[in-house]
């Protein structure tokens, strides 16, 4: 390859990454990681346009003696990308690295996925005998229906909702974008009934866990007080009462996956990633090997072959 060429395909595919939106970080990491690759197809005389499955399986080997199998299916994923660059930009028609796999890696935990009913039964059955589990309520229905993060619960302001229309805004962060999201019918009540009159019940207590100075905060879910820097013991808090009803739950990780599951079987690939606040199509595509190999398993434990 040529010095030109060289030099024209590396700012090509860097502009590509940053039209991509990913940290700059992130971008040098894979600027580092095709350089490489380049590197390694100089030495066998070979041209980006002419690699084939075959010469990416030599690259594999060629790396694996000197990294991890994880490091490696970072190299290829980088690979796979360039390569789809390449095709955007009409200068191959297919992708040699697409049926790359890399064994050995430790796969992203698979969930227990919850059917609608049971997400649904969380909330109808979630017992409110105190102004707190009033707001873990809320809070629970935020997880079961809008599929929100519990990171994302902790910033959201008494601004973001929107009752009159029945939405709620959802701030974006480093590593997820923003978003409008409609409430369900029978959310609207109890967010309503937290908004204009619990929270300022919350807002009037005292805090005797951290001080008796009440705190103006335009946080949405506060505690006594208007304190709101114990959010996370909100959380275990509703989490211990959500599994006393449904043992089968782990964690609000495992009702998000429950919930994007669900969204996947109603709507296509680009709205889910929209309604997930995922940056990329990728996090939202996990989500439907999740489901097929939680699903491979059950059919394996309950009606095995042979």
């Amino acid at each position: 390859m040529s010095v030109n060429n060289y030099q024209k395909m590396n700012d090509n595919f860097l502009s590509y990454l940053k039209s991509k939106r990913y940290a700059s970080k992130s971008i040098q990491s894979r600027m580092n990681s095709i350089r490489l690759f380049w590197r390694w197809l100089e030495q066998e005389n070979l041209e980006v346009e002419q690699v084939s499955y075959n010469d990416l399986l030599l690259y594999m080997k060629h790396c694996s003696k000197r990294m991890t199998q994880k490091a490696i299916k970072h190299y290829m994923i980088v690979i796979k990308h360039f390569y789809e660059h390449l095709i955007k930009e009409e200068r191959i028609t297919a992708n040699p690295a697409l049926d790359i796999t890399v064994k050995g890696v430790k796969r992203k935990v698979l969930y227990h996925i919850l059917e609608p009913h049971e997400l649904h039964a969380l909330y109808n059955n979630y017992p409110i005998t105190s102004i707190q589990q009033s707001r873990n309520r809320v809070m629970l229905g935020m997880l079961v229906y809008q599929g929100l993060k519990t990171e994302e619960l902790g910033k959201l302001e008494v601004k973001d909702i929107n009752l009159r229309e029945g939405q709620i805004t959802v701030p974006g962060g480093m590593r997820s974008n923003g978003r409008e999201m409609k409430l369900e019918a029978h959310q609207v009540l109890d967010i309503y009934d937290y908004v204009l009159k619990i929270r300022g019940e919350l807002l009037q207590m005292s805090s005797k866990r951290i001080s008796q100075t009440k705190v103006e905060t335009d946080k949405l879910f506060i505690g006594e007080g208007g304190h709101c820097q114990n959010f996370s013991n909100f959380m275990t808090q509703l989490m211990i009462k959500v599994r006393q009803l449904n043992p089968s739950v782990l964690n609000a990780k495992q009702i998000r996956a429950s919930v994007i599951t669900k969204w996947l079987k109603m709507y296509n690939l680009r709205e889910v990633q929209y309604l997930s606040g995922h940056r990329y199509i990728s996090s939202t595509e996990w989500y439907l090997e999740n489901d097929l190999e939680g699903l491979s398993e059950e059919v394996q434990q309950f009606h095995p072959l042979g």
